[in-house]
């Protein structure tokens, strides 16, 4: 009887493990889906791929020394390509751990609709980002700091053509209007080339941080949501309630 409980115990421990592995390496996957990252994946895949043939197989004493060399500084390789991805993760995870104010409001979201809607219909360019877990303060230290109650006549004014910041982005952060003319890393993935530079920082802000994002488009009028790297075009009917699920999620 002790012998099986012991067997069970070692395929029971041995499955979790699998299944927590697995688990890790399905959320990697979603996370890096359609971006650059998945390329420089599949690199490394190659990579190793070439290192087993040309070490094992063919034979190649050059070309494996060289390989070998390549591994041995890997791990500094690695945490430099990926610095983007590991701070967010690592940041991400902090955010989970760390107390957070249950009593989440969102009033000052009714204020960035409704100007988002307005400039709609004038056709006024915008870019929104809002806040959320992650800190901006390397983007809002790039713009002006204002510290100003959100409202959707202060939006207006900021965005309007003949501002000095318009082209900027605002940063709100704990539900006030911290910072305008704000500069942001614009997405260089070729799939979104074709964007506008708004709509490419909107990507850029949020694949790199928790933000969410809106952009309103000054060519079409149109009004495009941001979150985890992902554009989604919006009505004015459900721009509200997509903002408030989205922000209540941090």
């Amino acid at each position: 009887m002790e012998l099986i409980y012991r067997i069970w115990s070692t395929y029971f421990v041995n499955i979790i493990d699998i299944l927590l592995v697995s688990f890790i390496f399905y959320k990697i996957l979603v996370s890096i889906k359609g971006t650059r990252t998945i390329q420089i994946v599949l690199g490394l895949i190659a990579l190793m791929a070439i290192t087993v043939i040309a070490k094992d197989i063919i034979h190649l004493r050059a070309l494996s020394w060289l390989l070998n060399k390549f591994w041995l500084a890997a791990v500094i390789i690695l945490s430099v390509v990926f610095q983007s991805e590991i701070r967010y993760a690592l940041a991400k995870i902090g955010s989970k751990i760390a107390f957070t104010d249950t009593d989440i409001k969102t009033n000052f979201l009714d204020e960035i609709s409704a100007a988002a809607i307005e400039m709609s219909r004038l056709r006024t360019g915008a870019l929104i980002v809002i806040e959320r877990n992650f800190g901006l303060k390397n983007y809002t230290d790039t713009g002006i700091y204002l510290d100003a109650k959100i409202s959707h006549e202060l939006l207006l004014s900021i965005f309007n053509t003949k501002s000095p910041i318009h082209d900027g982005a605002v940063i709100i952060k704990n539900e006030r209007l911290h910072s305008a003319g704000c500069v942001l890393p614009i997405s260089t993935e070729i799939e979104v080339k074709h964007l506008g530079t708004r709509h490419r920082a909107g990507i850029g802000i949020s694949a790199l941080t928790d933000a969410m994002a809106l952009v309103v488009s000054e060519e079409t009028g149109r009004i495009s949501f941001f979150v985890d790297g992902k554009i989604e075009l919006l009505s004015s009917e459900r721009l509200l309630t997509v903002l408030t699920e989205n922000y209540r999620k941090n």
